[in-house]
């Protein structure tokens, strides 16, 4: 059976199926013949709003998250609904609702009663820290969404702005002169570089806690440690990148990506950069974070990669003997998560150089035929809907007529993929069975596909829904 991680979210068992898209046999990604991206859009946008309204009603969509008995490892039907969550919970749908650019007057009581659903779960376990994607800190950013929206829900903003203001002044850890336990102190989903997107966001009000958590960041980003003998970065953290691959990590490992790794500080410390929220050294720690992304830039044949974490081993041989594969192109890991944080970087520095590092990695997607890609899932988190809003984001400073139409070829692979028959029009990799799970939820299912489809539909920046992803 799948397994839950640290971070809330569930493993998957990759068997290599591409499933129902990415069917593209060569690197030249077209526009599907016969459809304009007009039409692509329009079908997007009746797609996105048919997913939200199979997710209207919360208890039928709480009793329809599951992993069928045909997907399941053992023939078990298995309930995955996970209630204080941006992955499969009440949080991330009430974001979704939130974040819904088309028929707010129908969205916004939705989205109310998933509010409504996420505090009695917070009242029932109060103080339950988790990052953003896991706790009430998951809740504090469909509240802030909902306030953005209507204008409303005041009180309860104030109360998780005093609830992060307390975790940081609970949980801010020293930075000490040896290595990390673990990426949760640091990382975007479980750990303070989430925490810093939702404070950001919140600055007026909470400038203290966020002054310390970028002030953390940047002093992870700069110097190394002492480390088996050897000099590694202070972002080195002594556990696994994943549960149950401790085994392969026996010095612990460094983390490149997004959701887990040193990109997520780096797009944090950008993003607040441009808004004015700067610290002693913020600069610096940008520029060497970046620069050790440089360093790990790695190439195949079609060009540069990220690899998603490294283990002691391949640290101490280097980027140049590095002979893993790429992970498939991605939020959490790799480009175009990553590609998304060096162009921030670089947009709040004036560096073309980060800019450019963050393009060659796009390229390599417009030349990998989307058949080799390895993605199995339709998730913003690691699927489908993930490549089609990150590469809209980099694409809004490029303008680049090769990615509009890689994102009307995914577009259009997403809404052909949508079934009537399924719960939520749309299944999800969640065990060893390609596309068979029933996932409701913003990060990892149903609600999420809906976002980036009504995104790509308007063709417009997003309201704010993709704050928790450290996009914007």
């Amino acid at each position: 059976m799948s397994r839950t991680t640290e971070g809330g979210t569930r493993e998957r068992t990759m068997n290599g199926s591409t499933g129902s898209t990415g069917s593209t046999g060569s690197g030249t990604h077209q526009r599907p013949a016969g459809r304009s991206t007009e039409e692509l859009r329009e079908r997007a946008a009746e797609v996105s709003g048919e997913i939200l309204n199979r997710l209207a009603d919360p208890a039928a969509t709480m009793a329809a998250t599951r992993i069928p008995a045909r997907a399941a490892d053992d023939g078990v039907a298995e309930p995955i609904w996970a209630e204080l969550t941006l992955g499969s919970g009440s949080p991330g749908l009430a974001l979704a609702f939130a974040g819904a650019t088309r028929d707010t007057a129908r969205q916004v009581p939705r989205a109310h009663a998933y509010l409504t659903a996420g505090t009695r779960a917070v009242s029932g376990r109060p103080g339950t820290p988790g990052g953003i994607f896991k706790g009430p800190g998951a809740l504090a950013f469909a509240v802030l969404l909902a306030h953005r929206t209507t204008g409303g829900y005041v009180s309860a903003l104030h109360r998780f702005d005093a609830y992060q203001r307390d975790l940081v002044r609970t949980v801010l850890p020293p930075v000490e002169d040896r290595p990390l336990p673990t990426i949760g102190h640091y990382e975007v989903v479980r750990g303070l570089t989430g925490v810093g997107r939702y404070l950001l966001a919140r600055a007026e009000s909470c400038e203290e806690p966020l002054t310390a958590v970028l002030d953390y960041l940047v002093r992870l980003s700069l110097g190394t440690v002492e480390h088996r003998g050897a000099d590694v970065p202070r972002w080195w953290a002594l556990d696994a990148p994943r549960i149950g691959s401790e085994a392969a990590f026996p010095g612990g490992h460094l983390n490149l990506g997004l959701s887990h790794g040193v990109a997520g500080p780096l797009a944090l410390l950008a993003l607040a950069w441009e808004q004015g929220a700067r610290v002693p050294g913020q600069q610096e720690a940008m520029e060497a974070t970046a620069e050790l992304l440089r360093t790990w830039a790695v190439a195949d044949r079609y060009g540069l990669f990220w690899p998603g974490y490294l283990s002691f081993a391949q640290w101490r041989r280097g980027p140049a003997a590095y002979d893993g594969a790429a992970k498939w192109p991605a939020w959490c890991y790799g480009a175009p998560g990553v590609s998304r944080a060096l162009q921030l970087a670089g947009r709040a520095l004036g560096r073309p150089d980060f800019s450019d590092l963050a393009r060659a990695s796009v390229d390599r997607l417009l030349t990998l035929p989307r058949s080799a890609w390895g993605i199995d899932d339709h998730a913003l988190c690691h699927g489908w809907a993930g490549a089609l809003h990150l590469l809209g984001r980099l694409d809004e400073t490029w303008r680049d007529p090769r990615l509009s139409a890689l994102r009307d070829a995914i577009a259009a692979d997403l809404v052909s993929a949508f079934d009537p028959e399924l719960p939520f029009g749309l299944r999800f990799t969640m065990t060893k069975v390609p596309f068979g799970s029933d996932v409701s939820g913003y990060l990892d299912g149903a609600a999420g596909v809906a976002l980036a489809l009504d995104s790509y539909a308007t063709d417009a920046t997003p309201a704010d829904w993709d704050m928790p992803l450290l996009l914007a």
